[in-house]
């Protein structure tokens, strides 16, 4: 299938290395890695909270191919994280411009530096904005028409899951944001803007889930940044105990819902569920076909 120019150079040049599919993935999965340690170090202050989200959600939805590209995208953005906090904003958008050549979705963070320094977020009107783009979500009005892209048109096939439970996680998580009120300046406010903004955008391109989750996803990722703040600065009370509960019950539903969806799709045999999920390595090429029915690209030869 058609692939972006960049993520396209990057294969044929392991494939004519002849280097195997397997090690390939696990040299870039290591580039992401180093990439996001910066940020989850310094930025999440080693937060095991944000980290968990991070794996609930984001880690889960990366690790199949059809995200991998994207997986790189969101290591590029939360490596640049500080280049919007300091205003280095020419080395921003030349690093997000040649991450757009492995994923297009990544043009849209171009917005960042722009809305994150709006300083509005907590203003009180700006929660009436989102009350009307989450009315106009459970309506189902598509904008793809007025869309620029055609690529678009792709990611419309097939439905997906119930509108209810899209938002209805969504808006969990978007309240407790919303009460919060970080100093401005701070990386709770950054981490609030960029997770409002993602959360008006999937409202926008609801219509889809697959588009509008595509899109959302380099700003959801920041809630782990959020988090962390919350964690560091808010003081212990009732309110703040029953906030990081409530993202912790959701992302636990997520991971569920996740694990779930790679066991359906990979073909895994019956009785494999989320509790009992085999995570195999590369290694365990013994256990490839007695779990799962899919192509193991070789591993389980020789």
């Amino acid at each position: 299938m058609e692939v972006d120019i960049l993520y396209g150079a990057l294969t044929q040049l392991f494939k004519a290395c002849s280097i195997h599919f397997i090690f390939f993935s696990a040299l870039v999965s290591l580039l992401c890695m180093i990439l996001a340690y910066r940020f989850f170090a310094r930025d999440c202050e080693y937060s095991c909270l944000s980290l968990l989200i991070f794996y609930c959600y984001t880690f889960l939805v990366c690790c199949p191919l059809g995200a991998f590209r994207q997986g790189i995208c969101l290591s590029i953005l939360l490596f640049l994280y500080h280049r919007i906090k300091e205003n280095e904003n020419k080395a921003f958008y030349f690093w997000v411009i040649v991450g757009s050549f492995i994923h297009l979705s990544f043009v849209i963070v171009l917005i960042l530096p722009f809305l994150m320094h709006l300083k509005i977020y907590n203003k009180p009107w700006v929660i009436y904005i989102i009350i009307g783009l989450s009315t106009l979500s459970f309506v189902g009005i598509s904008i793809a028409q007025f869309l620029p892209f055609e690529r678009i048109i792709y990611y419309q096939e097939g439905g997906g899951v119930d509108i209810w439970l899209r938002m209805g996680l969504r808006i969990l998580i978007i309240i407790p944001i919303l009460l919060y009120k970080p100093e401005e300046g701070s990386d709770g406010y950054y981490a609030k803007a960029i997770c409002i903004v993602g959360y008006a955008i999937f409202c926008l391109l609801s219509f889809n889930d697959l588009v509008a989750a595509r899109l959302e996803f380099y700003f959801r990722t920041f809630l782990c940044l959020f988090v962390a703040y919350m964690i560091a600065n808010y003081q212990w009370k009732f309110r703040a105990g029953v906030q990081l509960c409530l993202f912790l019950f959701v992302h636990l539903v997520l991971w569920y819902k996740n694990v779930g969806a790679g066991i359906e799709r990979m073909n895994y045999k019956e009785g494999t569920t989320p509790f009992n999920f085999p995570f195999i390595s590369v290694f365990d090429k013994s256990e490839l076909k007695e779990y799962s029915g899919i192509k193991t690209f070789g591993l389980d030869e020789g």
